[in-house]
């Protein structure tokens, strides 16, 4: 009889584990975890959110061709920049950061 219900068991936590989005949820924990792929991944998503942030800004509504192209032309230069130079903008953003947070807090004193 025990060995009945501790092979229920196994069988529920099985079949929970093999459900599609528990699965999708662990390879996503996984390439999270892994240090490895962090830094590459993190550089190019702000990459290619950044260029695409700046293609907005150059084309917004514009119908003219000519101003299309070169939207697209700064998001690839854009997005190559950021993606190759991430860690050096992340410690400039982050040194003024620090000096903003170091200013309101001697006018807080």
């Amino acid at each position: 009889m025990k060995e009945e219900q501790l092979f229920k068991d196994q069988f529920t936590v099985t079949y929970e584990s093999l459900k599609p989005i528990n699965v999708l949820r662990k390879t996503i924990n996984d390439l999270l975890t892994l240090s490895d792929l962090k830094e590459p991944l993190f550089e190019t998503a702000t990459g290619i959110i950044s260029g695409y942030l700046s293609r907005l800004l150059i084309i917004r509504n514009s119908k003219n061709p000519l101003i299309r192209l070169a939207g697209i032309f700064a998001q690839y230069s854009i997005t190559n920049l950021v993606s190759k130079n991430s860690n050096a903008i992340l410690k400039v953003c982050l040194g003024y950061l620090h000096k903003l947070t170091n200013h309101f807090q001697k006018e807080k004193d």
